[in-house]
């Protein structure tokens, strides 16, 4: 089964809107075998979620996006695992990554606005046990996400790469 799961993830991280069917007459797969790799895949949490990008801009509803650098005291016996569990459980937090470098976690947080930007991190995040501390880095624009354009004047105007 491995064989034909990679294809068929890649396929779905590409687009998670597409059926068996669709996937199996790309890859010239029977449509069996692919239904099967997808739900072993799901069986196996490899495949976490399906979800879509959505330009909320586009609505009139804007959101506010920022980047946090955490610093960390590491804890004895599980290191930054316990301080970045606790930070994910936020209904702010977008994503966690743990890090090389100046700090030790990169998080991704969204709000309404600023202020719950602010609000988050000066009074939730900041005072956490376990965190040293913060820089927040607002961003003032998306272009691009998970290979994803969020600006349609670049999605029309694409690079062309020449070697």
């Amino acid at each position: 089964m491995d064989g034909i799961l990679e294809p068929v993830l890649r396929e779905l991280a590409r687009d998670a809107r597409l059926t068996a069917a669709q996937i199996a007459a790309t890859l010239g797969e029977d449509e069996q075998a692919v239904a099967d790799a997808m739900r072993e895949g799901e069986e196996r949490d490899i495949i976490l979620g399906h979800g879509a990008k959505i330009n909320w801009e586009t609505l009139g509803l804007s959101t506010v996006y920022a980047v946090v650098e955490v610093t960390v005291e590491p804890q004895e016996n599980v290191g930054y695992n316990a301080v970045a569990r606790r930070i994910a459980r936020f209904d702010e937090v977008q994503t966690v990554y743990f890090v090389s470098g100046a700090y030790d976690l990169l998080v991704m947080i969204a709000a309404d606005n600023m202020r719950g930007i602010s609000d988050f991190v000066g009074e939730r995040l900041a005072t956490m046990s376990g965190v040293k501390g913060t820089t927040t880095r607002v961003l003032m624009r998306r272009y691009k996400e998970d290979g994803v354009y969020i600006d349609s004047d670049l999605q029309n105007d694409r690079q062309k790469v020449v070697f």
